[in-house]
């Protein structure tokens, strides 16, 4: 009699779990799993947004300065000089310059320095929200590296400074637009001996690589960009950016 019993509490315990019990935790696991996917699809649009608003401008920079040093290097190679960037002998000539300068002979100078500027912007704005970058731990010391050699290239033999590198970024962006200043503006800026003066450094820089002097600091910026750049392709990119450009470019 008692394993008649038991046989009707087994079966009635079984009902019980499948009209119950089961549906119930079905249900709590598929809620679970809903759940965890729309935390990982909620991760993946925070780092998309991420990505797209601070490590791909970087990368769209890299890939404009890498352009213009490598013409740079290219002229400092074949003639010694850069002809086009030496239409005048000191940072202060240029706040002289009407706006048809900025758009004729100038252009080259003020726009590589226009260039280089957004790149200290874009680097700029990495190392200040890299806490928010969704990389390894490993990855983002591995940034923080590249990012220092591409900074380090341009201070190089007394270049650009590294605490005016992001002054310079700084000084490029328009916080109540929330836009960084369009080439002409830029150039506007520096008709104003006041405001011309802190980006002189930059000015010089590229003067002095005009006149063929110390030589050795294109390449080493080239050489760092490239590392930063192929890092960047690694793990956000899709390509590889500089040469997917040189090739269109013909270069």
């Amino acid at each position: 009699m008692l394993t008649g019993i038991a046989s009707i509490l087994v079966t009635v315990l079984a009902a019980i779990y499948t009209a119950f019990i089961l549906p119930s935790l079905q249900d709590y696991l598929k809620s679970r799993i809903a759940r965890h996917n729309r935390q990982r699809e909620e991760i993946e649009a925070q780092r998309h947004k991420i990505n797209l608003t601070y490590l791909n401008p970087l990368r769209l920079s890299l890939e404009e300065a890498y352009i213009r040093l490598r013409e740079i290097a290219k002229d400092v190679d074949q003639q010694g000089i850069v002809p086009a960037l030496l239409f005048i002998e000191n940072p202060a000539d240029i706040s002289t310059q009407e706006a048809e300068w900025f758009n004729g002979e100038g252009c080259y100078l003020i726009s590589t320095c226009y260039i280089t500027a957004c790149l200290f912007f874009a680097i700029k704005q990495v190392r200040d929200h890299l806490p928010y970058l969704r990389l390894s731990r490993e990855s983002d010391t591995e940034l923080m590296n590249l990012l220092f050699r591409v900074s380090r290239a341009f201070l190089q033999d007394l270049g650009i400074f590294y605490v005016i590198q992001p002054s310079i970024g700084s000084d490029l962006y328009l916080s109540a637009q929330n836009r960084l200043m369009t080439y002409r503006e830029f150039c506007e800026r520096l008709q104003d001996p006041a405001h011309r003066v802190w980006c002189d450094r930059l000015i010089l820089f590229f003067l002095e690589t005009g006149q063929g002097k110390k030589r050795d600091r294109i390449p080493a910026a080239l050489h760092a960009i490239q590392e930063l750049s192929a890092f960047l392709d690694k793990h956000i990119g899709k390509g590889v950016v500089i040469e997917e450009r040189l090739k269109a470019e013909g270069i």
